[in-house]
């Protein structure tokens, strides 16, 4: 019942075996151009039996639904957001590998209605690959809104495939559209071949090299039609396969054929082929969608969005602001930094207690004392390991559960309101002078209250370079712990609150600094790709964001922390916890006899190296750093407890120098920032070498930037 396209030959990286649908009844393709509103209808028509994964050898995100249909299992598949076929990004070449691996029974074609005549490109695509293809046309009421009204009959009849106008957040056409999907793929409402556009110009090229392909007997379940333009169009997958076959007099026809109609039409076959298909939908809908004059009303948002300098302080305020918010309703911060520094520390302390986070630490304290008590009088070890291991790992999760669910929902508003391209077009010129695109500024400011759902924010980049750059820079910038280390390290070196205003100041600039640097020299040298990343994006227009659709969205990611980052995070804590608590002579409550300390110790000829401390100071901050990965706030009073003083002495009976004090901040600043972090970071790239990578580029950087600080600080 599948689609069927290919005889057994295929590209190394079409699968045909799927195991996530392996036990479904009917599978569905999703496919759809950005902000159509895939998403939302693939929530509306899965619910919450969603299994995210990867599709395989990549880190492009993908999510299998199920939804039981009058007794049989129906899947659907989403496929990545793209604008066509062409195969140029990472995220076309998966969706067209998926369809052409012919594990599908029927595509589920997205078209906006509010925007028929660009959003239909992708269908047209789809439609000359194969015909087993329901249109669903998005957004109908927002369309009828606008006055724009769609005869879905007189498209459906055009084109010879069911088209539903659907509106995923009314619940309109829903019922219409599972039962034409189900049609389509039991063979009941099916086109008899693909569609077929008059291509001006190549016509006749075309012809000939279906031909050639008919008589070269290869990849014969495939479309020769969609095989010859592919070639002239270039993929560069199709004509390896060819090769491969022993097709390779019809590849080097069609490179023949591309140079000739470029010398005569002096224009590309990409060029043609596409006009052509614009032409095509032009028709298809010239008496299909019908126009009502609506008065328009102007957005000076727009207008201030595009202002050249005003743009992008506009973009950097608002998103700034946004995540303010969040970050005091979650961690108090900056609040609770912003009080203790302006002399008023109970203040803070309130900020910090009852902020969500605070409360959620509050509770598994209380709940680890209680189980601790419990346990104890059995077994001291069990206790610290129930308390402090198992429901101490949990409370780790679950204290970040509210900040990743808030930042995700203020993310999804952004995006459904249409605000979140306007501020990427707004910021891109700046980022792209470091390899990076506008959208990179969302993950920036959200890693400036907590890395781990600025990383997990990556999920916005371009294409997967821009991608990995942000998953191994931003945890350059300095988070709230880090901060909280920096103000203590600040406040012990200098005594003047210029100097300790000024280091912090200068903390911030170097980390941002580093991030982008890092970011420029990853995608330069690292991905060899000179050119930074192109944003085509739509901006759609300004409205109302929908509470549902933020909710579908924000707890989606939210869950799929949970499940996936948090295992990773509740694992680290108990492997910490066995550092913390076990020694070479067993059980100790002594941290300087843990192996955590026979591990900074292990570091210490290399602090005393680097920076000319001597080995009993080295082994003291090896330890903190030991400490510092596992949770940054715990840097400080692990070096309060090494030097037997509070934690605002801690820094300062260290005895370091200027020079010295400096380099050792930028390190701390700099290197892993914690646990989480790492677990994230795993969680994105879905590789253990990628974060074995990271782990050691930030530790590589960090010793740079300090070692040479050190050298400069020493000359003073």
């Amino acid at each position: 019942m599948c689609l069927n396209f290919i005889d057994g030959h295929i590209p190394m990286t079409i699968n045909r075996e799927d195991a996530d649908t392996r036990e479904c009844d009917i599978v569905v393709a999703v496919a759809g151009q950005p902000n159509v509103g895939k998403s939302t209808l693939f929530n509306v028509l899965t619910g919450e039996s969603v299994r995210v994964s990867n599709w395989s050898g990549t880190t492009v995100e993908k999510k299998v639904g199920v939804r039981e249909v009058k007794g049989r299992k129906v899947c659907f598949v989403d496929l990545p957001g793209i604008y066509g076929l062409s195969a140029l990004t990472l995220d076309e070449k998966v969706a067209r590998d998926y369809l052409l691996a012919g594990n599908a029974d029927v595509v589920l074609v997205l078209v906006d209605s509010t925007a028929p005549e660009r959003t239909i490109y992708l269908a047209i695509q789809i439609l000359e690959l194969t015909p087993k293809v329901v249109i669903a046309l998005t957004k109908s009421d927002l369309a009828h809104s606008q006055g724009l009204h769609i005869h879905t009959d007189k498209l459906e009849a055009k084109l010879g495939v069911p088209v539903i106008s659907v509106s995923a957040i009314k619940g309109s056409g829903l019922r219409e559209l599972i039962n034409a999907l189900l049609d389509v793929a039991e063979g009941k409402r099916v086109r008899r071949d693909i569609i077929k556009i008059k291509y001006n110009g190549i016509e006749t090229y075309l012809s000939e090299l279906e031909e050639d392909i008919e008589a070269s007997r290869v990849l014969s379940s495939y479309p020769k039609r969609w095989l010859a333009l592919r070639l002239l169009e270039g993929d560069e997958d199709i004509a390896e396969l060819l090769k491969k076959l022993g097709a390779e007099h019809v590849v080097e026809k069609a490179l023949r054929y591309r140079e000739e109609i470029k010398r005569i039409l002096n224009r590309s076959p990409e060029e043609i082929i596409a006009s052509s298909r614009y032409e095509f939908a032009d028709s298809l809908l010239k008496d299909v969608v019908v126009r009502v004059h609506v008065a328009a009303r102007i957005s000076y948002l727009d207008r201030i969005f595009q202002i050249p300098i005003l743009g992008p302080v506009i973009s950097a305020l608002t998103i700034f602001s946004v995540f303010v918010i969040a970050f005091i309703i979650n961690l108090g911060f900056p609040l609770n930094i912003i009080a203790d520094f302006a002399g008023a520390p109970h203040i803070a302390e309130i900020v910090e207690n009852y902020s969500l986070s605070g409360l959620l630490t509050a509770l598994f304290v209380y709940i680890g004392d209680v189980v601790r008590e419990a346990i104890s009088p059995a077994s001291e070890v069990l206790a610290s390991l129930v308390a402090d291991g198992i429901i101490g790992g949990v409370g780790a999760v679950l204290s970040f559960f509210p900040l990743i669910l808030t930042i995700s929902a203020i993310m999804a508003t952004i995006e459904d309101s249409g605000l979140g391209p306007r501020i990427a077009l707004a910021l891109h010129n700046f980022f792209s002078k470091f390899g990076l695109s506008g959208k990179a500024a969302y993950p920036m400011f959200i890693s400036l209250g907590c890395n781990v759902p600025g990383i997990m924010g990556s999920r916005v980049a371009v294409d997967e370079a821009e991608r990995l750059e942000m998953v191994v820079s931003l945890p350059y910038i300095l988070c709230q712990a880090r901060l909280i280390v920096l103000l203590f390290a600040a406040t012990a070196f200098f005594t003047s609150p210029i100097f300790q205003a000024g280091t912090v100041t200068l903390a911030y600039v170097v980390s941002i600094a580093v991030f982008l640097l890092s970011s420029l020299f990853l995608r330069r040298v690292v991905f060899r790709t000179k050119e930074p990343p192109e944003l085509l994006i739509e901006i759609p227009p300004l409205h109302k964001p929908n509470a549902k659709v933020v909710w579908w969205l924000a707890w989606d990611s939210a869950k799929h922390f949970l499940k996936k980052a948090g295992i990773i995070i509740f694992a680290l804590s108990i492997v910490t916890w066995l550092m913390l608590a076990y020694g070479p002579h067993g059980p100790t409550s002594d941290p300087s006899e843990s192996y955590a300390a026979l591990a900074g110790a292990a570091v210490a000829p290399g602090l005393s190296a680097l920076y000319g401390l001597d080995y009993d100071t080295s082994w003291r901050i090896g330890f903190a750093l030991i400490n510092g990965f596992i949770a940054k706030e715990g840097l400080v009073s692990a070096i309060a407890i090494m030097q037997g003083v509070s934690e605002e002495e801690a820094f300062r009976t260290l005895n370091l120098t200027p020079a010295q004090g400096i380099a050792i901040l930028l390190f701390l600043m700099l290197y892993v920032p914690c646990l989480a972090t790492v677990a994230v970071i795993y969680q994105e790239t879905k590789s253990l070498k990628w974060t074995a990578f990271s782990i050691v580029y930030m530790v590589s950087v960090a010793t740079l930037v300090s070692v040479l600080a050190y050298v400069i600080g020493s000359t003073f």
